[in-house]
């Protein structure tokens, strides 16, 4: 399988977002969980989350010239397309080996976390 930027757009990475204030504006923050050097600001969600986007381009097609190892997602999709843990490394974690979470939310959810600052 040949990993290249559009193998890694399609990978379930987390994200995870903080709001900031500077001065008197205010914006969000994303990053993504396994990279947390990958981030994108902006004052509405979708420019924060478009930002987001092309950081992560330039930084897979960055690493991938420089030959650098890209972290898999923490979480994988099984063929069925539900959504099961994996460890850092994309290998596959039961729940009977997964570590015990700090924070849960529901399947159906669809929350960020937010990261400290």
């Amino acid at each position: 399988m040949n990993k290249d930027l559009d193998y890694y757009r399609r990978q379930p990475y987390g994200r995870s977002f903080e709001i900031r204030t500077e001065g008197n504006e205010r914006y969000l923050l994303f990053r993504i969980k396994e990279i947390p050097e990958i981030a994108g600001d902006g004052l509405t969600k979708d420019e924060a989350l478009r930002n987001l986007r092309d950081a992560f381009d330039d930084y897979i097609t960055w690493a991938l010239g420089e030959g650098l190892e890209i972290t898999a997602p923490s979480r994988v999709v099984a063929p069925q397309g539900r959504t099961v843990l994996g460890d850092r490394h994309g290998h596959v974690v039961t729940p009977a080996t997964a570590p015990p979470a700090a924070h849960t939310a529901g399947p159906d959810t669809r929350r960020l976390t937010p990261i400290a600052a």
